[in-house]
């Protein structure tokens, strides 16, 4: 793993040791007042590639966009092993569990124009769901349908261990989640299912007569001017410029195949670390919507005690708005504070964690903690 360690410490700005570099990043946390962003500047590379160091990832890309002060965006290590190919800040990357954000925006761009109601159920849209006529739309876009994850059925896991590069149809994701029974009765509480995505992205193709690509396209990216944002159909993404691994057990990076079909509505969308600073601040702001939500407060039961919610396609986490995601060979995290205006975009190529959660968000966390130390972005948490 030595050569880990210099192209990480290659990428930062002002050489010096090791050692050094370990002391400024374990100060890191406590460290107020710099003087000037060069300084800034200087301490968030040398403690963000001392950190992907530690975890062993190939690449990553970090943006941080605080309120006033000049932006900062790096590329360490790299996209691809073989050939070598340095990470580079413009490349695209997988956003995984973001994606379902794309496909909640696009919906409630339909409840605006009639289109879709809220309060339907989902039988009145899409026959073959389980209580479908008990799910509503909007259970689908709170998280609240009852439906389980299908990313977390043993028999799909089987199948992309066994065949990750085959291409799966929404009906086919769908059908290892309908399989099972619902987790618990609709609408009565929360919990994260892919499957809830998948529904609500059909729902949209059966009442536009459109792919859900191309709604996302006209709704979304086109509007808001996210040239570099896609929503992928295909294993042979043209726009993806970096590979994803997975560390053996022989400690060897492992690439790792990544088919856009195998997670559609909640997770084919890819996109740059430019474009997901706007999208992130886009994505928080839900005033346009307001009239057609104002009926849908956040539940009693959703308020225990934590300081994370659903949002309508992302988490309000702890005044960070926008979501963290570990898949298939990538992670990425795109938050956005509201109060503070302050931005951060992490990608990284690897699967790798830290005390169980994702490498991207644990240092998400230790950003927002030195930009914002009064809301500080909890790494792994959920909503209750």
């Amino acid at each position: 793993m030595t050569f880990l360690k210099g192209f990480f410490l290659s990428a930062v700005v002002v050489s010096s040791a090791a050692a050094a570099v370990s002391a400024q990043a374990s100060a890191f946390s406590g460290t107020a007042g710099l003087s000037g962003f060069h300084n800034t500047a200087t301490l968030y590379t040398q403690y963000i590639a001392e950190s992907l160091h530690k975890a062993a990832v190939p690449g990553a890309i970090v943006g941080i966009w605080q309120n006033g002060r000049p932006a900062y965006l790096r590329a360490f290590g790299d996209a691809d092993l073989t050939p070598k190919t340095p990470m580079t800040t413009h490349m695209v990357m997988p956003l995984g569990q973001l994606s379902t954000a794309f496909t909640v925006r696009a919906a409630l761009d339909l409840v605006q124009s009639g289109k879709i109601q809220l309060q339907d159920p989902v039988s009145q849209y899409l026959q073959g769901v389980p209580e479908g006529n008990v799910i509503t739309v909007a259970d689908l876009v709170q998280m609240r349908s009852g439906l389980s994850d299908y990313l977390s059925d043993p028999a799909f896991i089987q199948e992309i261990k066994t065949h990750p590069e085959t291409r799966l149809s929404p009906e086919q994701l769908l059908h290892y989640s309908f399989a099972e029974p619902l987790l618990f009765k609709p609408g009565s509480r929360f919990a994260y299912s892919a499957t809830n995505s998948i529904v609500l992205g059909l729902i949209i193709e059966k009442v536009t007569g459109k792919p859900l690509s191309r709604v996302i396209a006209e709704q979304i990216l086109q509007p808001h001017n996210l040239r570099n944002t896609h929503f992928s159909t295909s294993f042979a993404d043209p726009f993806l410029q970096a590979r994803g691994y997975h560390l053996s057990d022989s400690h060897q990076f492992v690439a790792q195949p990544w088919n856009p079909s195998q997670f559609w509505a909640a997770g084919a969308v890819t996109g740059s670390a430019e474009d997901m600073r706007r999208w992130a601040r886009i994505n928080a702001n839900l005033q346009p919507y307001a009239q057609i939500l104002a009926p849908y407060q956040l539940h009693s039961s959703d308020q225990k005690n934590t300081r994370v919610h659903y949002h309508w396609g992302s988490l309000d986490n702890n005044g960070w708005i926008g979501n963290a995601s570990r898949q298939a060979g990538y992670e990425s995290v795109v938050i956005y504070a509201p109060k503070s205006k302050d931005t951060i975009v992490i990608f990284v190529n690897s699967e790798a964690t830290d005390q169980g959660v994702s490498v991207a968000a644990r240092l998400a966390q230790h950003l927002s903690r030195f930009i914002s130390p009064r809301a500080v972005f909890l790494a792994g948490a959920h909503p209750e």
